[in-house]
């Protein structure tokens, strides 16, 4: 209650800023019109978007147009006040019931960064190689796959850490990329930049506690388990993922950077469009089926979205195999500057949100959730 009163009280003053301060009025603003927040069309069944995406009123699948208006409404409050929030998509029972695009910079068919939701796209491809038989487990130990490394740092923590570990961001290699602004020299991920995204970097760092025994969030890691695809597929992470996930999806376009040892980048960097993030949501939505081809095992769905490690300074929030996990049901990709894929199974929605959110910003980092949970979920009847 405390929060939720916080939040209002600072809504109310930023609608009165933005009268005294004159700023821009987006209502009547052409580029992106309020008129085409809610789509038309009626629903017509289940089918699969591999195409395209089919639209519909959001009546027709039982939520409420104007609890959805007022969730544009205050979106273009935001804006007002120059928070940058740059697109939006809402899927329900399969349809786009609401989709609006900010941002002159970006459309619907322009690629986006997606930031750390890459990890998301990493995890996916460990369960793929997990099913083929090309891992053993969870367990094997993230040391017998680089067997020609000669690892700095050696330790008995560092050989018992397993791709269930890396997987919950709980391998205990020292590593500091929440704890300062990425900017801050002192940020492990700056560093590991500096150094040329080198796999080395990483599997090279100390050991400051016991495997599973506590949560840091390191995008190196993410990184490494992208190399680990690479080794046991005998292919680049993004060749994996087009061949077993983007194009049973119906994914064309898009950015993969690959680092200068030839790795796809595993924690960052992928740029998708808006309606193929949410693409890949409703795969998992649909327990890793699509069409009837099971592209990720739905065991795999299931342990992704388990609250394995409780995730530092963030209450009731957890994290899953490279997920973000809360505690009523949600569970999504997340990426830098406010990228999102919600997934909520229990009222069969996908929500993406790409944003250009400052960092370090906590009012507008949690502002995608509490949009979902004042707006979205509530307008569902």
């Amino acid at each position: 209650m405390l929060i939720k009163t916080h939040i209002s009280w600072m809504l109310a003053a930023m609608l009165v800023l933005s009268n005294l301060t004159g700023c821009e009025n987006y209502d009547d603003d052409p580029i992106f019109p309020a008129s085409d927040f809610i789509s038309t069309g009626d629903y017509q069944g289940a089918y699969w978007p591999t195409g395209a995406w089919r639209t519909c009123e959001p009546k027709e699948v039982g939520m409420d147009p104007q609890k959805l208006k007022e969730l544009n409404e205050e979106i273009r409050l935001l804006l007002e006040m120059h928070i940058d929030f740059q697109s939006i998509v809402i899927v329900k029972d399969g349809y786009i019931v609401a989709e609006q695009y900010y941002s002159e910079e970006y459309g619907r068919e322009d690629l986006h960064r997606i930031y750390s939701c890459t990890k998301s796209l990493t995890s996916a491809m460990i369960g793929i190689a997990l099913d083929k038989g090309l891992i053993g487990s969870v367990n094997d130990h993230m040391i017998d796959f680089f067997p020609e490394h000669v690892f700095e740092n050696p330790s008995a923590n560092k050989e018992n850490i397993t791709l269930h570990q890396m997987l919950t961001m709980s391998a205990g290699l020292e590593w500091y990329e929440m704890e300062y602004p990425y900017g801050d020299d002192r940020n492990s991920f700056r560093q590991w930049v500096d150094d040329g995204y080198r796999l080395g970097f990483v599997l090279d760092r100390p050991s400051v506690a016991a495997p599973g025994e506590e949560y840091s969030y390191s995008t190196g890691i993410s990184h490494v388990l992208s190399g680990i695809v690479q080794r046991v597929t005998s292919m680049r992470a993004d060749s994996f993922a087009l061949q077993s996930i983007f194009t049973p999806l119906g994914i064309k376009d898009y950015y993969w950077p690959i680092s200068n040892e030839g790795v796809a980048f595993g924690g960052s960097g992928v740029q998708l469009r808006p309606r193929d993030m949410a693409k890949f949501g409703y795969l998992y939505l649909m327990n890793g089926n699509w069409d009837g081809e099971q592209i990720v095992p739905e065991a795999w769905v299931e342990a992704s979205r388990q609250k394995h490690m409780a995730r530092k300074y963030i209450p009731d929030n957890y994290y899953g195999y490279q997920f973000w996990v809360s505690d009523y049901g949600l569970y999504s990709a997340v990426g830098f500057e406010g990228q999102w894929i919600m997934i909520v199974p229990q009222h069969n929605l996908v929500v993406v949100f790409n944003n250009r959110f400052e960092e370090g910003n906590d009012f507008q980092w949690t502002t995608p959730e509490r949009l979902l949970n004042t707006y979205i979920i509530p307008s569902i009847q």
